[in-house]
Order: structure tokens, then C-alpha cells, then sequence
């Protein structure tokens, strides 16, 4: 479904104290899923889902070209798959461990075409990736202890554990290869791992691992928080950006971090390049809350980004920026003065004393202004024109979780973060060590992925 809207965004000037009006006209889009690409669902809540989950697609983008009847083609990605909160997981000897539920569990992710034409974004397409062995891989968590574990436990709908999956992967991001369009390039949130696959058959090619061919600091990413973008450039080289500020210390709570990390990879010579994104870490209650959704390239050095997180007040908030790293410093191998990361400097300009340049970055709009309801912005594209921008949001697989019979705590409360539960393997729920009737049920949403167009007033490549 399409909608037109021509909005006035106001962009005030505030040394000259004057409005300069730019119109962008935006084109809106619900992502239509034939029923053909849903997820089977045979779990407890089947009932609820009788043509099972729908396709969750839109964690990444990137344009194709235009097809033979005109239709504008990209390709999109999906995430780990269905996937919700779930009690942590009692180990034994009083030890509980993060967990997640994955009521799908044989779930590949996957990749396909959206033709967007007559009014429509149809999925025309869905490959499912495979290991370089060519055997499908799951989106359940790697192995415990594995780098670039998240630490979570998988466990089915009925609480049950699951096996890990040593190639499972949480894929975020996609771009074209410039070498040779068969190949794709697509990036993870678990390593957080790069990946090189045939694109005609989704079989992986090369997987860049953080301390093999990626640098270890790579795996310090926070969980589920690992390469959230990528993006290759007319040389071929590959650009990544980690979600969030990097954990190096186990403080992320605590973090007053001043950028986030951009890995530069050059296939051809191996060698990586990490460079210091600053997002607004005062818009921020914390420096932690900041994240990244995706990345789309207009030179060599020049790139779109897209911040997003909550801000400082409550509200969400997706600025794009146009990034260059022209004259950023390669910040691989650079410490404190007392050995410790850069992360830990809370101040900026302790950071740049050490002779670090930071990415500079310019804004270009913020699409809460311009209409975007979804809370997340997960996957950029920019068309050849250079002025229109394609974003998208994914729809979670069409379901969200609910606590039912709730505990309540010792003052009456009700208890209702699934994360305050235990659970052990059994389907039993428990609350501070004591067994209750709670269960976690899954509900559909009825919610569209979105596929939606910006049209500037100018070229990307003038700003």
C-alpha cells in the first residue's frame, strides 16, 4: 500500500536565527508478505497463528536497479528470526543465565527481493542462508563460551532448552558486492561476524571472525548489539558499523563512552581500519542508549548513517547523517595512557589529545519529523539519483509476548519483566525461588514491515 505525503520541514538556523524551508516528499509503504514465504508454527500458541508467523524482513537494505517493467528493486534481509523475551535459565547450583525464547527454532534467516511498483512493496523473493558446507543454519545462538557468544541460552516456546547452533547468526545488514553483483556481503549482531555469501544460493563464501580476521575488540560489542550495518564501497571495500558503544570494561551501565566503533574491512589485503563515529551522546540518558541502524555509501569515504535510540526525554528519535571519514584517524591499536581503551575517556577532547580525528557528520533530517511511526529504522538504501532515500522497519514476525498470571513482588506490585523469572528446562516458571503459574504467551500483532521513500531536495553528495 502507498501513500504520498509532502511534508515542509522547517530547519532552523540558529547563529543567522532564520527558517530555511526544504520540501521532502515522502512515499509510504506497508511491505506485502505472500503467505507462501511464512514461517511454519506448530508450537503451543499455533492457534493464534494459523498461517503461521509472518516473514519478518526489513533489518537491512539495499538497492538493486530498476527491473524490466520499471519496478525499483532491493534487496532486504531478516533477522535471527521469531524470536521473545524469556525467563533466565537455572542452570544449577543456584546459577542463572540469560535465555530467549525461539518458538520457531529451525528458522533460517533469510534474504530477498522487494519490487516496489504500481503502488506496491511485494517480497518477490527469500533465500535462505547456509553454511560454507552449503547445510541451512538457524538463528539460534552461538555455543556458550564461542566468541562472540551473547550469553543466551535458547529455549522453544514451552520453555524447553534447545540445542546452540555454532553457525547461527543474527543478521542485520546487506549490500552488493562491487566486484561481482552475485555476491552480497551481509553482516551479524552475535560475533559480530562479516560474511561474503553467493548471492544466487545464499552459501556463505567467507566469514571474517572477531580475533581471526576481525579485531577482538569487535566482540566487546554489548549483547545484541553487534554489526548493525554495512555497507561497500566503489573500491569494494566493506564498512561496518557495531550498534552501540563497545562494553571494554563489564561498566556499560556506567559508560560515558564518546563514540562508537566503524570497522573498515579491505578483502583484498585483509587489513581492517576502525574508526570513532560521535553520536549525541547527550541526547542520551546514557551513552550506552545510543545506537546505529544502518549505513548506505555515497563515495569512498562519505556514507549515510542512521542514530537511533531513545532520547534523554523519552521520546524516539532517527536522525540521518551524512558521515565522512576522509580525515578520521585509523583508531586500531590506540589505548590511554595507562593502557586501557578509549572507551573509557569520557570526554572527548581527552580522546582527540591522543591525536584522534572522529568522523564528522552532518545532519540531514530526523524521520519522526517527517512521519515515521515505527520505533526502529533498520535498513537504508540510497537510489542513483542521490536525493532518495529508502528505509525500512521490520515487523518483529508479526507477534509479540505478554505475561500471563502475573507474580507480585513483596509490595504488591505485579511482576510483569520476564527477565525477573527463572525457569529450568522443564516449562516451570519460577519467581524468586518459588514456583508460580505464569506463563509467557505469545499474541499476534498484525503489524506490516515498512518500506518507505525520502526524496531530498538535493543531492546526498552535496552535503
Amino acid at each position: 500500500m502507498l501513500r504520498f505525503i509532502s511534508l515542509l520541514m522547517l530547519i532552523f538556523a540558529t547563529v543567522a536565527s532564520q527558517a530555511l524551508a526544504a520540501e521532502i516528499i515522502v512515499e509510504q509503504y506497508d511491505i506485502e508478505i505472500p503467505k507462501a514465504f511464512n514461517v511454519p508454527y506448530h508450537g503451543l500458541y499455533a492457534d493464534a497463528f494459523p498461517d503461521g508467523f509472518s516473514i519478518g524482513i526489513g533489518s537491512g537494505l539495499c538497492y538493486v536497479g530498476r527491473d524490466k517493467d520499471g519496478a525499483r528493486v532491493f534487496y532486504a534481509i531478516g533477522d535471527r528470526g521469531p524470536n521473545a523475551d524469556a525467563p533466565k535459565y537455572l542452570k544449577g547450583q543456584g546459577k542463572s543465565e540469560a535465555a530467549k525464547m525461539f518458538p520457531a527454532p529451525s528458522y533460517t534467516p533469510s534474504y530477498g527481493a522487494i519490487r516496489v511498483a504500481d503502488g506496491k512493496a511485494v517480497l518477490a523473493s527469500l533465500i535462505d542462508l547456509k553454511n560454507e558446507k552449503g547445510a541451512l543454519i538457524s538463528g539460534r545462538p552461538i555455543p556458550l563460551g564461542a566468541v562472540g557468544s551473547t550469553g543466551e541460552t535458547p529455549l522453544d516456546d514451552a520453555l524447553g532448552v534447545l540445542d546452540f547452533d555454532p553457525d547461527g547468526l543474527d543478521t542485520e545488514g546487506v549490500d552488493i558486492d562491487r566486484q561481482n553483483p552475485r555476491n552480497l556481503w551481509i553482516c551479524d549482531e552475535y560475533g559480530p561476524f562479516i560474511a561474503k555469501i553467493d548471492g544466487y544460493t545464499g552459501r556463505i563464501i567467507k566469514k571474517y571472525t572477531p580475533g581471526k580476521e576481525l579485531p577482538m575488540i569487535a566482540a566487546t560489542r554489548q549483547a545484541n548489539r553487534g554489526f548493525e550495518g554495512i555497507a561497500v564501497t566503489p573500491s569494494n571495500k566493506v564498512l561496518t558499523a557495531i550498534q552501540s558503544v563497545c562494553d571494554v570494561d563489564g561498566k556499560i551501565k556506567e559508560s560515558k563512552a564518546t563514540f562508537i566503533r566503524l570497522l573498515l574491512l579491505d578483502p583484498e589485503t585483509g587489513t581492517v581500519k576502525q574508526y570513532a563515529y560521535p553520536h549525541n551522546r547527550d541526547d542520551y540518558k546514557k551513552s550506552g542508549d545510543a545506537m546505529i541502524g544502518d549505513l548506505a555509501t555515497i563515495s569512498e569515504t562519505r556514507f549515510l548513517l542512521i542514530e537511533r535510540g531513545k532520547s534523554a526525554d523519552g521520546k524516539t528519535r532517527i536522525p540521518f547523517y551524512v558521515i565522512d571519514l576522509a580525515d578520521a584517524t585509523d583508531i586500531s591499536g590506540v589505548k590511554t595512557a595507562d593502557g586501557k581503551e578509549l572507551e573509557t575517556l569520557a570526554d572527548r577532547a581527552a580522546v582527540e589529545a591522543l591525536g584522534v580525528r572522529y568522523a564528522t557528520k552532518t545532519k540531514i533530517m530526523d524521520i519522526t519529523d517527517l512521519g515515521w511511526k515505527p520505533g526502529k529504522a533498520e535498513g537504508c538504501a540510497i537510489l542513483p539519483d542521490m536525493r532518495t532515500i529508502a528505509v525500512t522497519s521490520d515487523n518483529d514476525f508479526g507477534f509479540t509476548f505478554k505475561v500471563v498470571n502475573p507474580a507480585t513482588n513483596d509490595a504488591g506490585e505485579v511482576v510483569d519483566k520476564v527477565g525477573d523469572y527463572t525457569t529450568d528446562g522443564t516449562g516451570q516458571i519460577y519467581y524468586k525461588g518459588n514456583a508460580v503459574d505464569t506463563k509467557i504467551e505469545l499474541e499476534p500483532t498484525g503489524t506490516a514491515s515498512k518500506l518507505w521513500l525520502f526524496t531530498l531536495d538535493k543531492r546526498l553528495d552535496t552535503y
